[in-house]
């Protein structure tokens, strides 16, 4: 069975929690794709979709991190750079029939599932104990405050 949000990975930052979903929700919808056997084409563009995602959320992890000056932003940096590396390995091996797509989506269910529980829950313990708040901590909260009134 494949990685699915649980509460219980929530790190306590509406913003990187919200990207953390999101990651999960790009993984889901690459087992759809594997499973509904679309083409290459559409194939490639959902892991392109979900690689681009991953490092848009590296950097917004990363500045969080500097923000409330994290002491291991350079070790969490480098595995996000290892990961990124990962997948790049990966992806050109799934073009030369070297690897399958399902090896993909097993490699990043199980890399996400314990990145978040065990290095992402060090950044949520020191936010927590931190005096240091993030910028716009609680901007998130607002923005889903306010679009009822948009309606």
């Amino acid at each position: 069975m494949y990685i699915h949000w649980q509460t219980k990975l929530e790190l306590g930052n509406d913003l990187i929690d919200m990207q953390h979903r999101m990651l999960v929700l790009l993984c889901r919808k690459l087992d759809i794709a594997i499973k509904t056997h679309v083409s290459q084409q559409r194939l490639r563009w959902v892991i392109v979709e979900l690689r681009k995602f991953a490092e848009f959320h590296f950097v917004s992890e990363e500045n969080l991190m500097h923000e409330i000056g994290y002491p291991e932003v350079h070790e969490h940096s480098i595995i996000h750079t290892e990961l990124l590396m990962q997948l790049n390995t990966m992806l050109s091996k799934i073009r030369h029939g070297q690897e399958f797509p399902e090896d993909l989506l097993h490699f990043l269910n199980e890399w996400l599932c314990k990145h978040i529980a065990i290095e992402d829950m060090k950044i949520a313990q020191y936010i927590m104990a931190s005096a240091m708040r993030p910028i716009g901590e609680n901007l998130y909260a607002e923005y889903l405050a306010y679009i009822p009134s948009c309606r």
